[in-house]
């Protein structure tokens, strides 16, 4: 019998079948719930009327997913000469993070450090931590782990890939946080880090695949990961990539109605960003037998125009509701969305003028009010024509922007804990109108400290990492998922390693 005969598939299109056909082979009749891990019986799941396994291309490493963390996990094992192959569901490399703000929470960098900016990452954690706990997260341990392995990750993207970042003394002057790094030209151009960072995998050695959507893992005769199977998201053809390891890096479950349904019901009611984070990764690693852990945390909220959320970092804004109230914090990508689904508001207004129209995120702000110009209003040259443009009553937007001036004068935002750009917003007056979307999930797969799937008794899983927001060990966005990638990397490379001194 040839050995292929022997291998299995186990994940989410183990009990899917082309077709519509559905089967599963064990005893027992049923299917498994979609989250519950697969079957343990000799036979394991398997699909009616699917081909034998066999691989067209194997790798030591095969990461699946493009964003930040999953390019991230490719750097190490190249470096130590392993053949990666890198597998993505969307046509273009870079999945989510390719279109994300670029607002990266990093301390102590060398980029940082030439910039004149002498905070150490020990001495920014303080604050992180706080922010971490307020947003529900638990394993601080690992949250200061990532925060700490960020700064090395930016040195290493910017010194062997030749990434590019705006100089942060741009920004700090003016106001902004020394603990933030942005991309060359600043809010949303990622191109500037993942376009050098793809390049140079692909120097190294990487291949790559568009196109291909992950629907079960390949188990060898002892029950090992050995492979993915893919199906092409326009033919449903199959693909089989062997690999020594797995890195799964498929992005969170934001824009899974159904899991949102299933384990963040309070949210399902609420729009997404994004378009592809449907937690294929999570599904997958149950059905494996990984463990899924805080599912049911609310995700975090943002605008549906991501970048103008960040615009309060960088400058003076002042967002109100239809009733023209000041309602959140402005220095707080987050604040407003929450504060707005919290109490039902629907959606809101920044109100912007020159001080950030002319200061140095101009090119975002430019490059939003340009694509959404019917969101736009303005520009007005007082506080009763702007609004008049708001469709709201003058004596309420003055009296708004009159309390705001009086926190301004008292140099506390007493209201909402303002710190950044608590300043007066200058004439010419434009605003902006926005509505709260879910981008991110927190939960995810469990592991351990290196990134190995973690089964039901918190033991790893052969042959099986996961990193970025597909884990439950995420905590933020681009610089931690970026910091996990570059840990289970270096763990991926570190096994493969020892696992051939052995032989």
């Amino acid at each position: 019998m040839e050995r292929r005969a022997f291998f299995k598939l186990i994940g989410a299109g183990a009990v899917i079948a082309a077709g519509g056909a559905m089967t599963a082979c064990s005893s027992s009749g049923g299917l498994a719930s979609p989250l519950a891990p697969a079957s343990s019986t000799d036979e394991g799941p398997c699909v009616a009327d699917d081909p034998e396994v066999s691989f067209s291309s194997e790798a030591d490493v095969l990461v699946v997913g493009s964003g930040i963390a999953g390019l991230s996990a490719a750097m190490a094992p190249l470096e130590a000469h392993r053949s990666v192959m890198i597998v993505d569901k969307l046509e273009l490399l870079g999945g989510e993070s390719y279109s994300a703000t670029g607002v990266m929470y990093v301390s102590g960098s060398a980029l940082q450090k030439r910039a004149g900016i002498a905070t150490t990452t020990e001495q920014a954690w303080d604050a992180r931590k706080q922010a971490y706990a307020d947003a529900g997260i638990v394993d601080l341990d690992f949250a200061k782990r990532l925060f700490t392995t960020a700064p090395e990750w930016v040195d290493h993207l910017v010194d062997d890939y030749g990434a590019q970042f705006e100089d942060p003394s741009d920004y700090v002057k003016a106001g902004a946080s020394e603990g933030m790094l942005l991309p060359k030209r600043g809010l949303g151009d990622m191109e500037s880090v993942m376009t050098p960072l793809r390049d140079g995998l692909s120097a190294k050695g990487a291949s790559f695949s568009t196109g291909l959507v992950a629907s079960a893992f390949v188990v060898d005769e002892s029950g090992a990961v050995c492979g993915v199977r893919f199906r092409d998201a326009k033919s449903n053809a199959v693909t089989d990539v062997g690999a020594r390891v797995v890195v799964v890096a498929t992005g969170g479950f934001a824009s899974s109605q159904p899991l949102v349904h299933a384990n963040v019901p309070s949210q399902e009611r609420i729009g997404c960003y994004t378009t592809a984070s449907m937690g294929e990764g999570q599904l997958l690693c149950a059905h494996l037998g990984g463990q899924l852990a805080d599912m049911n945390k609310p995700a975090p909220l943002t605008s549906d125009l991501p970048q103008a959320a960040a615009w309060g970092l960088f400058g003076p804004v002042l967002i109100v509701d239809a009733l023209g109230r000041r309602f959140a914090r402005e220095d707080d990508m987050n604040a407003a969305a929450d504060a707005c689904v919290a109490d039902d508001r629907g959606y809101w207004w920044t109100v912007f003028g020159k001080g950030l129209s002319s200061g140095a995120q101009a090119r975002s702000i430019a490059q939003v009010t340009t694509k959404n110009a019917k969101r736009m209003v303005g520009p007005f040259d007082d506080v009763e024509a702007l609004a008049g443009g708001l469709g709201l009553p003058a004596d309420a937007l003055k009296a708004t922007f009159d309390g705001y001036g009086a926190l301004v004068d008292a140099g506390k935002d007493a209201d909402f804990g303002r710190t950044a750009f608590l300043q007066k917003i200058e004439p010419p007056y434009y605003a902006l109108k926005q509505f709260p979307v879910r981008y991110k999930t927190r939960g995810g797969v469990r592991t351990d400290a290196e990134g190995r799937l973690l089964n039901a008794a918190g033991s790893a899983i052969a042959n099986v990492y996961a990193c970025g927001s597909v884990a439950a060990g995420s905590v933020e966005g681009l610089a931690t998922n970026g910091a996990f990638g570059l840990i289970v990397g270096r763990a991926v490379a570190k096994a493969l390693d020892e696992r051939d001194a052995e032989k």
